[in-house]
């Protein structure tokens, strides 16, 4: 993905997202998600705030696809209102997680 794509999807999310009850929120990629994982999220939420308009069925839909398809690349968006950020995150999966476990039971 061409810098200038990315970067067009970034600012299109803002500008979207940003504002009314989001206005002075950044968004924070992690330097462990790839660039095209960190748009592919940014612009099924995008769709997702635009179907939120439509039909409740239709919503949902975009709501499950998007879900769906952030679990298969193993990618999460956390919205944390105390530092008013938006995090682009990786997915610890369950081998992440018990290997976690494992060093901090066994050092």
């Amino acid at each position: 993905m061409r810098v200038k794509d990315f970067d067009k999807i970034v600012e299109a999310w803002k500008s979207q997202i940003l504002v009314d009850a989001l206005w002075g929120y950044s968004l924070e990629i992690d330097e462990e998600v790839p660039k095209e994982f960190a748009a592919i999220a940014l612009y099924l939420d995008s769709l997702t705030v635009r179907a939120a308009g439509e039909t409740t069925e239709f919503y949902e839909g975009y709501k499950k696809a998007s879900t769906d398809v952030l679990e298969l690349i193993g990618v999460e968006m956390i919205q944390d209102d105390e530092m008013k950020t938006i995090l682009i995150k990786r997915k610890a999966n369950e081998e992440d997680k018990q290997e976690i476990l494992k060093q901090y039971i066994w050092g």
